[in-house]
């Protein structure tokens, strides 16, 4: 089981190449369990090879304990299961793929 830091919508990260910002937090279902996942935008502004951007899904996996306890900085942290079997990562990604077109969607490693 992993550990999941929630992050505020409009929280803004910067990194060397551009920054992302974190638009909002859902919550989907499959197979009769909830899973996580974390609509968010990338700007490339600052690198040497040009600029670009994308609208991005990241999933964490599936949620065993919804926002559990606080981290240090007050924000909740929710326990997650990673989702590690192919077909289901195809079949949730043909689904947000539907309902959120042209979007890189990203499961996160366990």
């Amino acid at each position: 089981m992993e550990r999941y830091v929630h992050q505020e919508p409009g929280a803004e990260v910067t990194s060397i190449s551009g920054h992302y910002t974190i638009l909002e937090e859902k919550r989907g279902e499959f197979k009769g369990r909830q899973f996580l996942y974390v609509i968010g935008g990338a700007v490339v502004d600052s690198s040497c090879c040009g600029t670009g951007g994308c609208r991005f899904i990241h999933i964490p996996g599936y949620i065993v304990g919804w926002k559990v306890r606080e981290n240090d900085a007050g924000l909740p942290i929710s326990e997650i299961e990673p989702i590690s079997d192919e077909g289901a990562q195809r079949q949730i990604g043909k689904l947000l793929g539907e309902q959120y077109p042209n979007s890189q969607i990203i499961f996160l490693p366990a």
